[in-house]
């Protein structure tokens, strides 16, 4: 008698479906499949929406009812829970203990979770990277997934759908000249003197700001919740406030563009308030201008941090370049993030050589400019890689590109599931 023949996947009745985050959209995922009857397992490698609370304290200028989708509203509601006013703007605190904890305690959800596991790798059993290219034969395989759990154990999990929705936040991009590390970089970040994400500035972080010199390098919306929460701080104590560099690399007359007719009007208010922040006495911007090297000057202040500047414009270290040095005591690097790849490193992922993220869904945001209101719904078939039966959901999808939102992602969801449905 020979070898079982391998089921087909378009010949299971119930899907086993590895979800990788469990985030907004990793949770939203895997209630969509669990609600379709598949075995999902969710892997968290920290505590659920572990991410989202690490900028907590940040309001989201896109309203509740685009954070959240109409199956997991009636899910809570089940329970007995409610989600406020659809209207208003919640941080990341609130979308965490009101809708992603509630939404991980439902029946549906409960069981399938694996909190502090970290998927080290994904692959497909007896094949590596470059065998069947492009060929849906692969697909008979399923996949392996290795994990580690926080006490250490390894383990491996099969799956014949991996959904991977593991973000971006955790890989900050570097803040240096042209995207990479500057001098000194590297060796500040391992002493914890880089702050890679928006400090809670107006709150439990608020001290330590005080009376220092702080440089924010960014141009994107973290940039801009950071200098108005500066400016602010300022404002409250003109004495011991921050006094604020900014530097941001494309040369412009004002940081933002608001337009009167934002559809997110909280998006509106927080490009006003970064431009009327760079008026104020205590916060000096410098468009144009790119960090080129960093050292630490502990023999003239303790802590104190020299950093060089180069105006845009020429090569680097041409003769006629202009720099200035700027000694400063804090340093937010709100440079933007990107995603990690090595997790699928034995999988066949078209990227986008700009991006990062995958091809086919790259190519299709290339005409919609930057704004993510403007994104195109995505369509099943961009989302499909060479790799059968894998995707890659939410802010990782887009790669480095953060014109991202969470309803974006739920229609992502949608979208992946129409594929899996049986013909």
């Amino acid at each position: 008698m020979g070898p079982e023949k391998p089921v087909s996947m378009e010949e299971r009745s119930a899907l086993r479906i590895a979800v990788i985050g469990g985030g907004p959209i990793g949770l939203e995922a895997a209630l969509y499949g669990a609600t379709q009857g598949h075995h999902v397992t969710v892997f968290e490698q920290g505590a659920l929406g572990d991410s989202v609370r690490r900028w907590g304290h940040v309001a989201m200028f896109s309203p509740w009812h685009l954070n959240t989708t109409t199956l997991g509203r009636e899910t809570l509601a089940r329970a007995g829970h409610s989600v406020p006013d659809p209207m208003s703007c919640p941080t990341g605190h609130a979308l965490v203990e009101q809708y992603l904890l509630p939404l991980g305690e439902s029946d549906l959800l409960r069981d399938c979770l694996r909190l502090q596991h970290t998927v080290l790798s994904i692959g497909r059993p007896g094949l590596l990277k470059g065998d069947l290219i492009g060929k849906a034969e692969r697909g008979a395989q399923g996949f392996v997934l290795t994990t580690v759990a926080r006490d250490g154990t390894e383990a491996t999990q099969a799956a014949d759908v991996v959904l991977d929705c593991s973000g971006t936040f955790l890989q900050p991009q570097a803040l240096g000249d042209g995207g990479v590390p500057a001098v000194g970089e590297r060796a500040l970040g391992k002493t914890g003197r880089i702050w890679r994400h928006v400090p809670d500035l107006l709150g439990q972080d608020r001290s330590r700001f005080l009376g220092r010199r702080v440089l924010v390098v960014g141009s994107g919306n973290s940039a801009a919740t950071a200098i108005a929460q500066l400016a602010q701080l300022a404002g409250q104590d003109p004495q011991r406030g921050p006094r604020v560099v900014w530097a941001t690399r494309r040369p412009s007359e004002q940081p933002f563009a608001p337009r009167a007719d934002d559809p997110l009007p909280s998006r509106r208010d927080l490009w006003q308030a970064a431009n009327a922040a760079v008026t104020q006495p205590a916060v000096r911007w410098l468009p144009g201008w790119v960090v080129n090297q960093l050292s630490e000057q502990a023999h003239t202040r303790p802590g104190e941090i020299l950093v060089t500047l180069r105006k845009v414009g020429g090569p680097a270290h041409a003769r006629g370049d202009e720099y200035i040095e700027l000694p400063v005591d804090e340093i937010l690097s709100l440079t933007g993030y990107g995603p990690d790849r090595s997790l699928y490193e034995q999988l066949q992922v078209h990227e986008c050589y700009a991006s990062a993220g995958p091809m086919k869904l790259a190519a299709s945001l290339l005409s919609a400019g930057s704004d993510c209101m403007a994104q195109p719904a995505p369509g099943p078939e961009t989302l499909r890689n060479p790799e059968p039966r894998f995707f890659i959901l939410g802010a990782k999808s887009y790669g480095k590109n953060s014109a991202f939102l969470l309803s974006l992602g739920h229609a992502q969801i949608r979208a992946v599931f129409s594929l899996l449905a049986p013909a």
